[in-house]
């Protein structure tokens, strides 16, 4: 039977599952079979209680943010703004966040093999390929998996401005979904009962009624994930834990200072949500196709970026929360070094930056390098797996756990595949540990 696991042949591992899957929503968790390695949090890893994840969502220029090439023909016009740390700079519309250098740490070598917006972005928030056949879950879905449910009556995750092509829970099912947050400045819509609480709950036990039958007949584990699905939303909408998705219950000084956008507005509202016990949040900032124009539109959408993790990097410091929340910046992809002939960059994966914080990262410093034209990797090549595997790390997670989707297959946080040697499954790829110390 371990021959047949190892092997990860469909058919035999499919049965092996089915014997082997317990769990509740059609998935189950177990150690990995034979394994002498361990992958957990160590080494500074499984500081991180909560993560914040911004997502810039449309291909952000490294040139003109996090990775600038002043005085070259692909460098264009932006200038740079010094961080205090020798030969290292980032943009100059990035001074604040350059100015807070200590506390932050960067990632100058990421590369995905597809500069397809979609494809990207899926790898990025699963380390998975895009496949037809199952979709993967994101790192919110996954911590409370591996690591159980934070909050009582929270969410686990919440997803800010996500819009529609984020995978969520994937084949996880829907309890571990996140909350979708369309406008982080009008919170939750739609949660108060439009009739009073005894009309509310002579409605519910009609439909629940209505609805016995069903349950009964259908006894399956996805029946009863939407049932919970429901239970745990009633919950929430009965809850006064919703004041904190409330942004007006906050000083207009204090919004301001984190910029009266989405992007101002969610990392506030994200700051909110861990400090009430939310593990995992993501807020989406699109606009980085700059295919045209870009130096007309970098100064605002760079700065929008400086002025509002900036704030979020003080105002979690302020409040104790900074060492315990990881914050993680990342793109689907950047864009071209060589100027297009619209004055803008076209789509460019083969190298781009992602920035890291608080949670057990060792500000000051910089992984990997690009080349001097900013076009691939020099040192240190990094890819979404390594990326996935920082985050899991980061928080706790165990990279070497293996869960099994209802169809069977195996998967593990940030990737797997089979050791050559030892015919055992393992993680894809190692986290990137000099972050950390």
């Amino acid at each position: 039977m371990k021959e047949s696991l190892n092997s990860l042949d469909g058919q035999s591992r499919r049965k092996f599952m089915m014997n082997a899957a317990k769990s509740a929503l059609g998935v189950s968790m177990v150690p990995m079979l034979g394994s002498k390695n361990v992958f957990g949090a160590a080494n500074g890893g499984g500081k991180a209680e909560h993560c914040i994840f911004l997502y810039m969502s449309g291909g952000m220029t490294h040139m003109d943010t996090f990775d600038p090439k002043p005085g070259t023909e692909n460098g264009g016009k932006t200038g740079t703004a010094k961080t205090g740390v020798a030969g290292i700079e980032l943009a100059e519309y990035m001074p604040k966040l350059a100015a807070g250098f200590k506390d932050i740490a960067l990632v100058r070598s990421m590369g995905l093999l597809t500069a397809d917006h979609r494809g990207a972005s899926y790898q990025v928030h699963t380390a998975y390929s895009r496949k037809a056949t199952i979709i993967h879950p994101t790192t919110g879905p996954w911590a409370q998996r591996l690591l159980g449910k934070k909050h009582e009556t929270l969410p686990d995750s919440v997803v800010i401005g996500g819009g529609g092509n984020h995978s969520g829970s994937g084949f996880m099912g829907p309890i571990l979904s996140p909350l979708p947050i369309g406008d982080p400045e009008k919170g939750i819509q739609n949660v108060k009962a439009t009739v009073d609480e005894r009309a509310f709950g002579k409605r519910m036990k009609m439909i629940n009624t209505f609805d016995e039958g069903f349950q009964s007949k259908f006894k399956t584990k996805e029946v009863k994930a939407y049932s919970d699905f429901y239970d745990e939303t009633l919950k929430l909408m009965k809850s006064e834990d919703l004041e904190v998705f409330d942004l007006t219950k906050e000083k207009q000084e204090k919004r301001a200072a984190y910029g009266m956008n989405r992007l101002g507005q969610g990392c506030l509202l994200a700051k909110r949500l861990v400090a009430n016990g939310v593990r995992h949040v993501e807020v989406t900032y699109g606009g980085w196709d700059m295919h045209n124009d870009l130096w007309n539109v970098i100064p605002d959408r760079a700065g929008t970026v400086d002025k509002a993790v900036a704030t979020l990097i003080e105002d979690l410091k302020a409040e104790g929360l900074f060492d315990k929340t990881l914050i993680v910046l990342a793109s689907e992809f950047g864009r071209t070094p060589r100027i297009n002939a619209n004055g803008g960059r076209d789509h460019h994966s083969l190298c781009f930056t992602t920035m890291w914080a608080g949670g057990g990262i060792v500000g000051g410093q910089v992984y990997g390098k690009s080349d001097d034209k900013g076009v691939a990797p020099a040192e240190n090549p990094v890819n979404a797996y390594q990326h996935n595997a920082t985050i899991a790390h980061a928080m706790g997670m165990p990279l070497d756990k293996v869960i099994y989707a209802p169809s069977g297959r195996p998967f593990m946080v940030a990737g797997h595949k089979l050791d050559k040697k030892t015919k055992e499954m393992v993680p894809e790829e190692e986290p990137i540990m000099q972050l950390f110390s």
